[in-house]
């Protein structure tokens, strides 16, 4: 009770950085993401914090999320407007494919902004819908970006697929692969690894067919690998991110998930954290 009537106290306008210090857990630094837009003449501003390093990934990933508005906007509007940023943002996050009994996203909207209700226009409720999934997207980064002993930022984008939900799935399936997670972090274009997980997703896939790139390099066309020198292949693995595009070429659905690299601090944290 002392702790809530103490806290009520430190309320403050400058207080989001001491909110995103207090919900971290094994996270290295404070997650934090805003942004400004106009509707209909009026600055309108969402901010979020969030916590997140391990046991993360959609369902029940122990993570949280706390985004707040000074748009004026109904309550369904919002709730819409969040579903759709959480499926591209924190429902497309896996740092260990692990999961936990917490997993918590919160908008908040007080008005004061005192701009036209936005749930009465489309064009608004586009702008801000794409405004909330930019933080979205940003927090979820983040969180991809400082998993626990994470050295790289790995965006896997399968495109080309029959139906969004394939997609999904074979990114997810790469992303939680421990081979591909653990050849990124080695720095090395094991482009058999990537494929093995597509093919293992349980989606339409044609290996006839399928192009790989890491980075903006081509490993894979058609199905065949070519002949790309071994120091060019792995250029794009030095980096400390790193995009690792699949295209089926079967369709015109695609998918984005975020993740990390799986290094020995992983095992170290989680070998020596104990309840």
């Amino acid at each position: 009770e002392h702790g809530v009537s103490d806290a009520v106290k430190s309320l403050s306008c400058e207080g989001a950085l001491d909110a995103a210090k207090a919900i971290m857990t094994t996270d290295t630094y404070p997650k934090m993401a805003a942004c400004e837009l106009d509707i209909g003449g009026v600055s309108v501003r969402i901010g979020g914090i969030a916590k997140g390093a391990g046991m993360i990934r959609p369902d029940l990933a122990t993570m949280f999320c706390f985004i707040t508005t000074d748009a004026v906007i109904s309550a369904d509007a919002l709730k819409d407007c969040l579903q759709d940023a959480v499926e591209v943002s924190f429902n497309s996050l896996t740092v260990d494919g692990d999961t936990s009994t917490n997993d918590t996203v919160i908008a908040l909207a007080n008005g004061i902004a005192g701009n036209r209700d936005i749930s009465s226009d489309d064009e608004y409720m586009q702008a801000f819908s794409t405004g909330l999934k930019s933080v979205c997207i940003e927090l979820a980064k983040s969180m991809a970006r400082d998993g626990e002993g994470a050295t790289k930022l790995v965006e896997v984008v399968v495109r080309g697929a029959k139906r969004y939900a394939d997609a999904k799935a074979a990114a997810m399936t790469v992303a939680n692969s421990l081979l591909v997670k653990t050849a990124v972090f080695g720095e090395d274009p094991n482009w058999g690894r990537v494929l093995a997980a597509v093919g293992r997703a349980g989606v339409e896939v044609d290996p006839a067919l399928v192009d790989l790139y890491f980075g903006d390099v081509k490993i894979v066309e058609d199905g065949q690998p070519l002949n790309v020198t071994d120091d060019a292949a792995r250029a794009p693995m030095l980096a400390d991110e790193l995009t690792i595009t699949v295209d089926l070429k079967i369709g015109g659905a695609s998918s984005r998930v975020f993740t990390c690299d799986l290094s020995y601090d992983y095992v170290k944290i989680n070998a020596e954290y104990h309840t």
